[in-house]
């Protein structure tokens, strides 16, 4: 029988790393000592990150010692500013496809806030540190299960991340977790059931709940990636979910390079 195993890999080791960029960036033997001394710094600023030690190495190929201090300035910048946000219902996901995905992007270095409480009682509004959290972060993954729309921490969630992206220019993933778009966007079966809750709860706040629905309505209609009983092992999707962040991450590195 033919069976095949995949096994995900976690960030490289610091000599693994520095064995890697030495690859791209052609350093050797001969290169001064200057950069022997910067280029190792930049390869540990790295992260173990193989897309993005590839593509800096690469970048700093045959380039002067001034080039290689300033993309270590560079990468320390972008690579501490490095956050991922993930906006989900606990009591769906925590334990089994959220849970997962936390660990996933945590074994390939990624900075993550991931709220582990237990949700704030009805009425409440989410804090300043989430805030913050979403603000700061590069990317923030909507994982939209069944009971998403139940939580009005969820919702308050939804719409500061949609507001950062079209502010700030941040990235959202919604992940549409065993649940069909249409119903997320036209507020269908559970999602409409949760929405004529938060009307009885919030009647008296109607730009609030605007802001929800036209939220639900922008992620439904965004380039999700959806996930069925029928799609597959569910380590397998995310993986795809995880090279899928290396590889926005890399690129956004080397833009903010080209920037400078």
């Amino acid at each position: 029988m033919d069976c095949k195993e995949e096994f995900s890999l976690g960030p490289l080791s610091d000599d693994e790393a520095w064995t890697l960029l030495k690859k791209h960036s052609g350093i050797g033997d001969g290169t001064s000592s200057d950069i022997l001394n910067v280029a190792r710094q930049v390869a540990l600023e790295c992260e173990g990150l193989p897309g993005t030690i590839i593509e800096v190495g690469s970048s700093l190929k045959s380039k002067h010692v001034k080039e290689w201090k300033a993309s270590l300035d560079n990468l320390r910048h972008s690579m501490a500013r490095w956050q991922i946000f993930i906006s989900f219902r606990g009591e769906d996901t925590r334990f089994s496809f959220t849970g997962f995905l936390y660990e996933a992007l945590l074994r390939e270095g990624f900075k993550i806030f991931m709220d582990d409480g237990g949700g704030l009682d009805t009425g409440d509004q989410i804090s300043p540190s989430l805030i913050n959290a979403i603000e700061a972060s590069r990317l923030s993954i909507v994982v939209l299960s069944e009971n998403y729309a139940s939580s009005s921490w969820c919702l308050d969630e939804l719409a500061k991340i949609l507001e950062c992206k079209e502010k700030k220019n941040k990235i959202v993933w919604p992940i549409l977790y065993k649940v069909d778009p249409s119903h997320v966007r036209h507020l269908r079966n559970g999602y409409g059931n949760a929405m004529t809750e938060h009307e009885n709860v919030f009647g008296n706040e109607p730009e609030r709940l605007q802001k929800w629905r036209s939220a639900l309505f922008e992620v439904a209609s965004m380039s999700g990636k959806p996930y069925k009983a029928n799609t597959g092992y569910e380590y397998k999707f995310i993986q795809k979910i995880v090279e899928h962040a290396n590889n926005i991450k890399s690129r956004l590195y080397i833009r903010s390079i080209d920037m400078d």
